[in-house]
């Protein structure tokens, strides 16, 4: 350390000194008459606490943060909300302390730093407003900083910020067991069954046709550890937030070994914070008796996201049903839609889920139930399918009964789409009219029964079609061939997931999207362009992997 820097944190101890004798403007600065206050201390100060405790007649924990912000991030996701902040440091960034750590607070609460000047106060002004040439995803999290904090005027040595609005820690896996127990101990639930990670290679046969898409697909698969918990005392929201007092728990979040976990219904702040959007804070919580497992889902009604990720929670529900026959599912109704369509009921159904006492969560109404089970899941896109996942899958198709017309399927079919919305192939009729040619039956699943399309996919020899949710049926037939017809930028795995995990051989051929990807990255825009399908450059190749 330089002559300069040493004689900078001296005056910087020293201006803490001076702050700190002044208990009373503290106190009152921070406000707080119940709960606990937090004190941040870069070494033990045994005697500021006990001053702060006598005058605030509050409890005060300190945490020590040695210059890392990780180490109070930590501390503070072991605890509920603090009522205040106080940061009594001399070290270290204490404007990014602030701006980190600031969304553990509750609204209308106070984050306090003694001994700063009004540089302080400016630079966290400033810490809040846009930055040119910023990406959205952090201008976007500046924003919401700049919408949760009101900076006060200093004075007496004091920088003081005013909370706005409430938001939770956003768990991982691997982190929820012990950030509950070191909350509520015991108490928080249990882990009622636990699988070990393990690696396998694909099984899948996988032929490229075209320019693949950029991101590869993995040949050895790894599966995580997986457990299924039982949570008590914990809030449903739609689309499957869950929440515990400041937590958002792990569940929440489907693709959950992201970088940075995401939900549509949760606003990210940092790494580390999300507030739940305004109509599901303001929504109405009742409460329910009972024990319950959540069956819900980001997207309540859309096919695709109940084949994969739905499903790969069912291995959870066997251990819990079988463990509680009295348990219920909890489920999202959606605004404008169904509270359960058909072809949902005839899945979940087939695997033997009680439909009749489903727990409803809306909009409008979050319920807080005595108990929650919910079972980390089988596959990840495009990350991991775990093989257990097959068992799903037969007893899936075993439970929509026989084939009650088994004689004359066509042993060759295209699964059509008709949605525009998003990935159209601009010349699907050309397309159609091919497959027609090849001697394919072209079929819109939607047009059928979920049991006449299992037993349609479960007698073709041969099942092509376009990529996406169409062909997630492929998934009770580990026996055909797959044939997929994508847009490059759609870089999904769900079929090659399927695949690995029960054997399929897979043909992917690669059309040009209208919107690419970006190098190196990744844009909605692209992963839902439309493309124009040639069939002269693939022509010959896919009527021999039609054949």
């Amino acid at each position: 350390m330089t002559l300069r820097s040493r004689l900078a944190r001296a005056v910087r101890r020293h201006r803490l000194t001076r702050a700190l004798r002044d208990i009373d403007a503290i106190a009152d600065a921070l406000n707080a008459t119940q709960g606990f206050i937090v004190v941040y201390l870069d070494e033990p100060n045994p005697q500021l606490v006990e001053r702060l405790k006598d005058r605030t007649a509050v409890e005060v924990r300190p945490i020590q943060v040695e210059g890392s912000i990780d180490t109070a991030l930590t501390a503070l996701r072991s605890m509920p909300r603090p009522a205040a902040i106080l940061d009594a440091t001399h070290t270290g960034n204490r404007v990014n302390l602030l701006r980190q750590t600031v969304f553990a607070l509750p609204d209308g609460a106070a984050y306090v730093a003694a001994g700063t000047t009004d540089a302080w106060t400016a630079d966290v002004r400033r810490a809040a407003e846009p930055r040119s040439g910023e990406g959205q995803a952090a201008a976007r999290r500046r924003q919401e900083l700049a919408d949760s904090i009101d900076v006060q005027p200093h004075a007496q040595g004091l920088g003081v910020v005013r909370k706005r609005g409430t938001h939770h820690f956003t768990l991982r896996h691997h982190a929820v067991e012990q950030v509950l127990s070191d909350q509520l101990g015991a108490d928080w639930g249990e882990v009622v069954a636990h699988h070990e990670a393990y690696e396998y290679e694909s099984r899948a046969t996988v032929h490229m046709h075209g320019e693949p898409a950029p991101r590869e697909k993995q040949e050895t698969i790894s599966v995580p550890a997986l457990s299924l918990r039982r949570y008590s005392d914990v809030t449903c929201h739609v689309r499957e937030v869950t929440t515990k007092g400041n937590l958002v728990l792990p569940d929440s979040f489907r693709h959950w070994q992201a970088g940075r976990l995401f939900h549509k219904r949760i606003i990210p702040a940092t790494a580390w914070f999300g507030r739940l959007e305004d109509r599901m804070h303001q929504a109405d919580v009742r409460h329910e008796a009972g024990e319950f497992f959540s069956f819900d889902s980001a997207f309540p009604t859309h096919f695709g996201h109940l084949t994969t990720e739905t499903l790969s929670k069912h291995w959870g529900w066997r251990i819990a049903h079988e463990r509680n026959p009295d348990l219920r599912v909890v489920m999202t109704h959606q605004p404008g839609k169904p509270r359960l369509p058909v072809w949902k009921a005839d899945i979940l159904g087939a695997l033997g889920v009680p439909l009749d006492d489903i727990l409803w969560v809306t909009e409008g109404e979050s319920v807080r139930v005595d108990s929650l089970v919910a079972a980390m899941p089988q596959l990840e896109n495009p990350h991991y399918a775990d093989r257990g996942l097959i068992d799903t899958w037969e007893a899936l198709y075993a439970g929509l009964g026989p084939d009650p017309s088994p004689q004359g399927r066509p042993e060759k079919i295209f699964l059509s789409r008709r949605t525009r919305t998003q990935r159209w192939c601009l010349n699907t009729p050309e397309v159609e009219a091919f497959m027609a040619g090849q001697g394919y039956t072209v079929i819109y699943p939607e047009d059928s029964s979920y049991a006449e399309q299992a037993h349609t996919v479960r007698a073709a020899k041969v099942i092509a079609g376009f990529a996406g949710s169409a062909l997630f049926s492929m998934m009770l037939n580990p026996e055909a061939r797959i044939v997929v017809l994508s847009s490059r930028a759609y870089v999904a795995a769900n079929e090659y997931l399927f695949g690995s995990a029960a054997g399929h051989e897979l043909h992917y051929f690669w059309a040009p999207p209208l919107v690419d990807q970006p190098e190196g990255g990744f844009a909605v825009e692209a992963y839902r362009s439309d493309f124009v399908f040639n069939l002269d450059e693939h022509r010959a190749e896919l009527i021999e992997a039609l054949a």
